[in-house]
């Protein structure tokens, strides 16, 4: 009895710590409401507090009397300049304490912190569409990325699978796997290591292998507008139908838009990727993606998003682009 009368005390106690590390950082508003969680981020007009219970909250600033964090922001700006990992807590002014930069107290006002990212992070979406009538067809497409943040390296997973019939014919099928490691120099630098297969039964080139490297920086906005800008080589091997197979060496452009607009839940967002031979500019292919996606509960989300696939020397009887509106179901992690 007396061993579980103690077993139960220290599980009261662990549970006690637990509950105070969960909810070390609060925030009170100016009619006296306090809400325990921490600090995401600031923009021009926001807090945006991620509370315990009620989730990610936009506070206006206005509305805020003090707050106290634990949480680390990898960028702070005022009018006085830039600071990196900042651990921030708000009284007569906004007080950081950083890793370099700022040392002056700072008012709530002027003070934009970026949020840091999820050490795991990703998504998945799905989308399927039938049309029965003169015409029996089918679209189905499904995409996960993932994400994985370890110290100063960062590894981005993406899949895609793309299946159209039509009559009961398949007239469309692709695949695409890529996988990079990128290494951040600081908090708007670094560099890529790509890997990259792709298979289109009905492309010119039925299976392409992708080996690439390059540099890219990563920015934000006050706003919270967010870019990922990458340039680089790459090394191709492709098998084509009919012509056998053939290596080429390649510029690689990428191109990540996403904005969180401020007031509302919607997220814009534009992503492409534009590849070129080095010996004949004119011999190209793009893939874009822009939409916008709207939280529907937890972690499911809907999108509405514009595909467009081009290819400068398409197989024999097929198009150039491929154009795709998209209505999507997410979950997000």
């Amino acid at each position: 009895m007396r061993f579980l009368t103690a077993l139960a005390a220290r599980a009261l106690i662990f549970l006690s710590f637990t509950s105070q590390v969960a909810m070390a950082g609060t925030i009170t508003l100016n009619n006296g409401d306090v809400i325990h969680g921490e600090l995401q981020a600031v923009d021009k007009k926001q807090v945006i507090w991620k509370s315990d219970n009620l989730g990610k909250l936009s506070i206006p600033k206005e509305k805020v009397a003090h707050f106290t964090s634990t949480a680390v922001i990898p960028e702070v700006r005022t009018p006085n300049g830039t600071a990196h990992n900042c651990s921030l807590n708000l009284e007569e002014g906004v007080q950081a304490s950083c890793a370099d930069g700022l040392v002056e107290t700072q008012p709530l006002a002027t003070l934009v912190a970026i949020e840091p990212p999820p050490a795991f992070s990703g998504d998945s979406r799905f989308s399927f569409n039938r049309k029965d009538g003169n015409t029996d067809s089918s679209d189905l497409d499904f995409i996960v990325n993932a994400q994985w943040l370890r110290d100063q390296f960062r590894h981005q997973v993406e899949l895609l699978a793309e299946s159209e019939t039509s009559d009961g014919d398949v007239v469309d099928e692709r695949y695409e796997g890529n996988y990079q490691l990128n290494y951040d120099f600081n908090q708007r630098w670094f560099s890529y290591t790509r890997l990259g297969y792709e298979k289109d039964r009905f492309n010119a080139i039925d299976e392409q292998y992708e080996l690439g490297a390059g540099f890219g920086q990563r920015f934000n906005l006050d706003n919270q507008m967010n870019f990922d800008m990458q340039l680089g080589a790459a090394y191709l091997i492709s098998h084509h139908p009919e012509d056998g197979s053939d290596n080429d060496l390649a510029g690689r452009w990428g191109f990540k838009m996403n904005w969180p607009v401020p007031g509302s839940k919607l997220t814009l967002f534009h992503h492409h990727e534009l590849l070129w031979a080095m010996d004949d500019i004119n011999n190209n292919q793009t893939e874009s993606s822009t939409g916008v996606k709207l939280p529907l509960m937890g972690n499911l989300f809907s999108e509405l998003r514009y595909d467009y696939d081009y290819v400068s020397e398409p197989s024999d009887e097929q198009k150039h682009a491929d154009e795709e509106w998209v209505i999507a179901i997410g979950y997000e992690w």
